[in-house]
């Protein structure tokens, strides 16, 4: 009985850790694109902000869009045009929670 509650806690907490929004991808066609995947968003998901942080500075982004698909939310942010990523995070507010992704260690230098 003990290892199964404890099997089940494991179980719970793999489930929990993995529930957070992680980085998809990043283009830079017109403008800086990042997008960012959320495999447990509720149906109502809404993205207030979103700041990218990189070379030291801030930038707003210009354009948010966000689609959400059985569960699966798709976020889609346009930032203003780089030319260089060093130190790059984004910080969302998605639903009044603020979450920061570390873009920079999928980036290839």
């Amino acid at each position: 009985m003990k290892k199964l509650i404890m099997l089940s806690l494991l179980v719970m907490s793999t489930l929990a850790a993995s529930a957070e929004i992680k980085f998809q991808g990043i283009d830079n066609n017109g403008a800086t694109n990042v997008m960012l995947t959320d495999t447990d968003a509720p149906d109502d998901a809404k993205i207030t902000d979103a700041v990218l942080y990189c070379n030291g500075k801030e930038y707003r982004a210009k354009n948010i869009r966000c689609n959400v698909v059985a569960g699966v939310a798709v976020y889609r942010l346009q930032f203003k045009r780089l030319t260089v990523f060093s130190g790059c995070k984004v910080t969302v507010t998605v639903n009044g929670k603020k979450t920061t992704v570390d873009i920079q260690k999928h980036l290839v230098h």
